[in-house]
């Protein structure tokens, strides 16, 4: 049931993507994520991360390219977190511990949020699994990454060492 409803999710995202959807250039909504485990705070705010350039990750526990994402993600929050880069990847799953299970088998040291109804996902419409949105300082979209395919990693460690020098 749980798979049927967020399949259901993303073809609704699908269809509306072309109306709806975050854009290259544009501006992201506020959102604020709850935080799942390995970070104090209860909320993640992006409005906190402001004048950073920042990562946001949409994942899933049933994600096949995630687990090919989340090393290379930690690999990156590790080089660029002392720079002025921050990650926040936001877990779609249902239940937290479905988020867990993944979370032991590729841990990672960047801030885990769930969004479990889906309300961040939505205001980002995103377009798949993963789905991820790169931030300039000013809180505008440079970059988007829908799935992760070998070289994406590289990619964006260029592109995060460029716009934290800008």
């Amino acid at each position: 049931m749980r798979m049927i409803k967020l399949v259901s999710f993303l073809l609704g995202v699908a269809v509306s993507a072309n109306v709806l959807s975050i854009e290259v250039g544009e501006s992201v909504p506020s959102v604020s994520i709850k935080a799942l485990s390995n970070i104090e705070s209860k909320e993640i705010d992006l409005s906190s991360f402001e004048g950073k350039v920042v990562y946001i990750d949409f994942w899933a526990s049933w994600c096949g390219p995630c687990k090919k994402s989340f090393p290379e993600l930690d690999k990156l929050y590790i080089k660029h977190q002392d720079n002025g880069f921050e990650l926040i990847a936001v877990n779609l799953d249902e239940l937290v511990s479905d988020a867990n299970n993944f979370l032991k088998n590729y841990p990672v040291s960047f801030p885990i949020g769930t969004d479990p109804d889906g309300i961040s996902a939505e205001k980002f419409s995103i377009k798949g699994m993963p789905s991820g949105y790169l931030l300039d300082k000013k809180g505008v979209v440079r970059h988007i990454v829908v799935g992760f395919s070998d070289g994406e990693g590289a990619h964006l460690d260029q592109l995060i060492s460029q716009l934290v020098a800008e």
